[in-house]
C-alpha cells in the first residue's frame, strides 16, 4: 500500500528533526513492505469552482487511500496551513490527524480550552495581554519561579523561566506592549518535577511507548529531547495513563504526544502534541514506534476502504 505523508516543510528546506522523522516513516514503511510518498505544502494548491478542488503539483490526487499529516508548523500562516489540511477533508482524503485536532493542538489556547472542559488536569494557567492585574494574577498562581509561555511554540521554543514577580512585571510589559502582540501564558512552576516530564506516544487507542525526559544542561529546565534533554523509559501509573488517553480523547487525534507532570496532587498534562517527534521516544524505548504508525495508517485505510465498499454495495 501507497502512505502519502504531507509535511509543511519545502522541499528544497527541511529541518534536521523534520527530515528525521520522514526517513523513519520512509524506511519503516519500507521494511513492512509498503511504501511512502511525501507530500510537501508548496506544491498543493487549493482550487475553488463549482466545488473544492486540490492539486498536488498541478495535478489532480488519485487514489489517495491515508493521508498522515506531519503537522510541523507554528504560528506563521497557521490558517493557510491548517486550511490545507481541511481541503483533503473536503475532496474526501482519508487523514490523520484531521485538521480541527490539529488546530486544536497547535494552539496552547485551544488545548487548555478542550482540556479543561473535559476535566482533564492541567496546571495552574493565566493567559494575559496586558499588565493589569498582574500582582494578583501572580499571587494566586503561588511562589515563583513561574513558567512564561507563548500560546505556539514546540520542541520548547517560546517557553521561559522567571524567578521573580520584578521580572514578571518587567518581561510581560515589554511583550505585551504592541497592539499585535501575541498573547502570554502565566502558569506555575511544578517544583518537585526538578527538570523531568513524561511523553506519552499514543497511536489509535493505545500506547506505544512512554519515555521520561531529564533536563541535563545546566540552569536548563526543559526537558526536550531536540534541546539536549535526556530520555529513559518511563514506567507509567493507571492514572498516568488515564489521563493520557483522556487528554487525547478531547482533543481528537489519533496519533499524539502527551506530556505529562508528576505533582504532589497527582499528572497533569502540560501540552498534547500533534507532532511528535519520533527519535527520542525510539531510542529511549528500543520500539519501532515509527513501524506503529505506519501499521496504524494501513489498518485504518483498509479499514475505511471496507466500509466504503459496504456502502457502495447498500
Amino acid at each position: 500500500m501507497k502512505i502519502h505523508i504531507l509535511t509543511f516543510s519545502s522541499r528544497n528546506f527541511i529541518t534536521p528533526v523534520t527530515k528525521k522523522n520522514l526517513e523513519l516513516l520512509k524506511e519503516a514503511a519500507e521494511n513492512l513492505g509498503h511504501e511512502a510518498e511525501i507530500i510537501y505544502e508548496k506544491e498543493c494548491f487549493m482550487k475553488f469552482f463549482n466545488k473544492p478542488q486540490l492539486l498536488i503539483r498541478n495535478k489532480r490526487p488519485k487514489d489517495i487511500k491515508i493521508l498522515l499529516v506531519r503537522a510541523n508548523f507554528l504560528s506563521s500562516y497557521m490558517e493557510y496551513r491548517s486550511g490545507l489540511i481541511k481541503q483533503f477533508e473536503l475532496i474526501k482524503t482519508p487523514i490523520i490527524n484531521k485538521y480541527l485536532p490539529v488546530l486544536k493542538a497547535k494552539n496552547k489556547l485551544r488545548t487548555l480550552q478542550t482540556l479543561n472542559k473535559h476535566k482533564v488536569p492541567i496546571p495552574k494557567t493565566y493567559i494575559l495581554r496586558s499588565t493589569d492585574y498582574l500582582d494578583e494574577m501572580a499571587e494566586k498562581i503561588g511562589s515563583f519561579p513561574v513558567i512564561l509561555k507563548t500560546v505556539f511554540g514546540s520542541h520548547g521554543s517560546g517557553v521561559s523561566i522567571v524567578e521573580s514577580r520584578r521580572g514578571l512585571n518587567s518581561i510581560v510589559g515589554m511583550l505585551t506592549d504592541q497592539s499585535s502582540s501575541l498573547p502570554i501564558m502565566i502558569q506555575e512552576y511544578v517544583k518537585e518535577s526538578k527538570g523531568k516530564d513524561i511523553r506519552v506516544f499514543i497511536v489509535g487507542k493505545r500506547i506505544i511507548g512512554a519515555m521520561e525526559r531529564i533536563a541535563t544542561k545546566r540552569g536548563e529546565f526543559r526537558s526536550n529531547f531536540h534541546l539536549g534533554g535526556r530520555v529513559r523509559v518511563a514506567e507509567m501509573t493507571r492514572k498516568e495513563k488515564d489521563v493520557a488517553f483522556a487528554a487525547v480523547s478531547a482533543l481528537g487525534l489519533d496519533i499524539a504526544g502527551v506530556d505529562i507532570l508528576r505533582t504532589k496532587t497527582g499528572p497533569k498534562v502540560l501540552e498534547v502534541n500533534a507532532n511528535p517527534g519520533l527519535e527520542g521516544i525510539t531510542k529511549a524505548t528500543g520500539r519501532d514506534v515509527a513501524g506503529e504508525i505506519i501499521k496504524y495508517c494501513v489498518k485504518k485505510a483498509k479499514r475505511l476502504n471496507n466500509k466504503k465498499s459496504k456502502s457502495k454495495k447498500k
